[in-house]
């Protein structure tokens, strides 16, 4: 038979093993919210506030990226679609006609969506005050190049 001094220390253990189960349980659930909202959904309100746009540029600057996004979701589309293809074709070797082929539209489109974006940032620089702008061009290659990059 276990001691009474035994079973008290078991209860106890049980009780912080439900205790600090329960804790975690209700972070893992509840938790993830507030994350999300420390971050943010839109990067780019992140973006607004951080270059200090005031609600009419604000506006313009959503309706352009509306506008940019509209136009650029078929070149995407394309070069995803190219990158596939490629990869499909992995087993004919680098040298092959058809590979070379895909490579070179490739390389084609994501210059012609390198410079579509290059434009399209251009044109809302100008958008900006003189202290807006230094601001943008710090922000806009971080911005480009961040990790979580999703496109719509």
């Amino acid at each position: 038979m276990i001691s009474q001094k035994r079973y008290k220390w078991l209860i106890f253990l049980i009780l912080v093993l439900v205790i600090s189960n329960s804790l975690m349980a209700f972070l893992f659930f509840f938790g993830k919210d507030k994350d999300m909202k420390k971050k943010g959904d839109d990067p780019s309100a992140v973006f607004y506030k951080t270059v200090g746009l005031d609600s009419t540029q604000i506006g313009t600057f959503k309706s352009m990226k509306d506008s940019f996004i509209a136009e650029m979701k078929p070149h995407w589309s394309e070069m995803r679609k190219l990158k596939d293809s490629v990869y499909l074709n992995m087993g004919k070797g680098p040298n092959d006609s058809t590979v070379l082929s895909l490579i070179n539209k490739m390389a084609e489109k994501n210059k012609e969506i390198e410079t579509k974006t290059f434009n399209h940032f251009t044109s809302l620089r100008t958008l900006c005050t003189s202290d807006q702008q230094t601001r943008f061009d710090t922000l806009v290659p971080k911005f480009l190049n961040r990790n979580n990059r999703n496109r719509r």
